[in-house]
């Protein structure tokens, strides 16, 4: 073979995969780099000024207002990914235990809210939980409280409207690792006198770990830049980071600052998923 058939050779993956990393590039390289420099610039009156400056950074870094809007945010997805991890796993089992005619069907009826917008499924729980929504009318008709409970525009139903929003992706990678066990082993531990309380925490709960933790990341990662939700369920008073990128763009246009608060985000979420894959590794 010539040197230029094996140039040629060599070449032609890149030559087709150049298309596709150069829309990468323009979409997100670009952007991302754009938010970065952005980021350093400060703010006068909505106009973004030259220069270079730590300011927005330091501010978010140091700042008592600020470390409490990272540490609620950190706090409100780990909430919904424990519940999420809490109702998923039972779901996921029943699942697996279910005949196989049945599995087709179960998980429709499991991925069926991800085909309705996160929208219309959040205004849903603002009619449920909201001041004249259907709890608080049932609890008031069943004589249980004399005035509404304050179940939106706080954590409560920020973190209720998450659970119901990211279910689906936890029991959705549970059911994956519990479908790969082999039956067995469970087998095996009945016989050697193992009831199901033991079964569970020394065969099915180790050999499920990498689902639920693969699902807990997801479903951490997916809240915590979750908008639509705590927006509508938590509403502007509470302290959520991505409600304040939201104010500090489009309310206050302070954009340096709300892109130094996304590009702490996502920083944020990249060290998530680097502690993931250490522990997909062992370590």
């Amino acid at each position: 073979m010539s040197n230029a058939s094996i140039r040629a050779s060599a070449l032609s993956p890149w030559m087709i995969l150049a298309p596709g990393l150069l829309l990468i590039f323009g979409v997100m390289v670009i952007p991302l780099v754009d938010m970065a420099v952005i980021s350093f610039r400060e703010e006068s009156f909505g106009q973004i000024l030259p220069g270079f400056t730590l300011k927005n950074y330091i501010g978010l870094l140091t700042e008592s207002a600020n470390i409490t809007l990272f540490v609620n945010t950190l706090l409100s997805a780990a909430a919904v990914t424990v519940l999420c991890a809490l109702l998923g796993f039972p779901v996921a089992a029943a699942i697996v235990r279910a005949p196989a005619k049945w599995r087709g069907v179960l998980y429709f009826l499991v991925a069926a809210p991800l085909l309705v917008n996160t929208v219309v499924r959040t205004y849903g729980w603002l009619l449920i939980l909201g001041g004249k929504g259907l709890v608080n009318e049932v609890l008031l008709s069943l004589g249980v409280i004399d005035s509404p409970l304050s179940m939106t525009g706080n954590y409560f139903g920020m973190i209720v409207g998450g659970t119901q929003v990211f279910l689906p992706f936890m029991i959705l990678s549970v059911t994956t690792s519990l479908m790969a066990i082999d039956r067995r082993l469970l087998e095996a531990a009945e016989i050697l006198g193992a009831n199901a309380f033991r079964a569970f925490f020394t065969v099915t709960l180790p050999l499920a770990t990498p689902g639920l933790i693969a699902g807990s990341v997801l479903v951490f990662s997916l809240m915590l830049g979750a908008f639509v939700t705590p927006l509508i369920l938590g509403g502007t008073a509470i302290k959520y980071i991505s409600v304040s990128v939201y104010t500090d763009a489009l309310v206050l246009f302070n954009l340096p600052r709300a892109t130094a608060l996304s590009i702490l985000l996502m920083i944020t979420v990249l060290a998530v998923y680097f502690v993931q894959k250490k522990f997909a590794k062992g370590g």
